[in-house]
């Protein structure tokens, strides 16, 4: 069984800077917050720290969209541990104790630099945001032809045939859901990434939901999340990185299964015996679609597509300024900490 689960928390997106952090540390006992301006110490320090806690827990790891060798934090669910970065925590957070990192003695680190790098990162992600925008109001363009050539009864027949199949059998819990927002991947300044193979790998029952913008995929399991909440299961929703108000994936490990919308971006296909493929478009959408409305298709795929490049494009030269702001702490050194990274793996909860 895998020891470690990757997904992001927070991401860029059409609707600009998403945090759903606070659904994933709900009920964890003891939170630690280490705030530094280095990105990368921090992550050194959590790398760390996975090292000790990998012999006693499961290790939920937050990735991080700036840098693939980021880590944003980690969860040790059973321990009810979590240690985070301070750079992605926006709220109050309960039983969170902040770590001030000190600066290495004789550090030449130019604050009005610093804050410089910071606002003409805000400015490039900003810019990406609006390009993200602008791609998704394209995108609704070309969901609308398939919304207006599809059989809303028939979708909903598909649907409550699967929920049926999915919860035959299956008996409610006496308890609340726990709902976990997450994201499987997201735009980053090295492009789109996102982790669904390894996330799926252990699941034995997957679904692969196969469709066309606007044919219900998202609805389909917005249905199913509500029929797990029914039954008490604890669910990971994973939202699109895109559009954060669409679902892409439900994990319910409880019944170890998976639903997920395997489609471009993240489009993969059965390699088990126990896999299942659902096609909603043909399922639910007028035979010929495709064909009738090829052109217009095209063209607002090409379109939308062209508006997502330019915004990654914009996140890439965040990467830049990235680098110099690291730069900056190149004469600190992980082993400064060392003292702090002894008081977090404590077994009596001090730091």
């Amino acid at each position: 069984m895998q020891n470690r689960t990757k997904y992001f928390v927070f991401g860029h997106t059409a609707k600009g800077f998403i945090n759903f952090l606070d659904s994933n540390v709900k009920g964890i006992n003891r939170i630690i917050i280490l705030q530094h301006e280095s990105n990368s110490i921090i992550s050194q320090m959590i790398k760390r720290l996975i090292s000790y806690y990998t012999e006693f827990d499961h290790i939920e790891v937050i990735c991080s969209p700036k840098n693939k060798e980021y880590i944003d934090g980690i969860i040790m669910r059973q321990l009810s541990v979590a240690i985070l970065s301070g750079e992605i925590v926006t709220q109050h957070l309960e039983n969170a104790v902040y770590i001030n990192l000190p600066q290495v003695e004789n550090s030449k680190v130019n604050e009005d630099l610093m804050v410089k790098y910071k606002e003409q990162q805000n400015i490039l992600f900003q810019e990406a945001y609006r390009l993200f925008e602008h791609g998704l109001s394209i995108h609704d363009e070309l969901e609308k032809i398939y919304i207006n050539e599809m059989d809303f009864e028939k979708a909903d027949q598909v649907t409550d045939k699967m929920i049926n199949s999915l919860f035959k059998n299956v008996r409610k819990l006496d308890k609340n859901s726990n709902i976990f927002k997450r994201l499987f991947g997201t735009n980053t300044a090295y492009g789109m990434i996102n982790y669904v193979e390894e996330l799926i790998d252990p699941i034995e029952h997957r679904i692969f939901i196969k469709g066309r913008a606007g044919t219900g995929k998202s609805f389909f399991m917005k249905r199913i999340l509500e029929k797990c909440v029914e039954y008490g299961f604890d669910v990971e929703v994973y939202y699109c990185s895109f559009d954060p108000t669409s679902i892409d994936m439900l994990m319910i490990r409880d019944l170890d299964w998976c639903l997920f919308d395997s489609t471009p971006p993240h489009e993969f296909f059965p390699s088990r015996e126990n896999d299942k493929v659902l096609d909603l478009y043909e399922k639910t959408v007028t035979a010929g679609t495709d064909d009738k409305f090829a052109d217009e298709i095209s063209r607002l795929t090409k379109l939308y597509k062209g508006k997502m490049r330019k915004g990654i494009e914009k996140l890439k030269e965040t990467k830049t300024i990235e680098d110099l702001k690291e730069e900056q702490w190149k004469q600190s050194a992980v082993n400064e900490y060392n003292h702090i990274i002894q008081q977090i793996i404590q077994r009596d909860g001090k730091v």
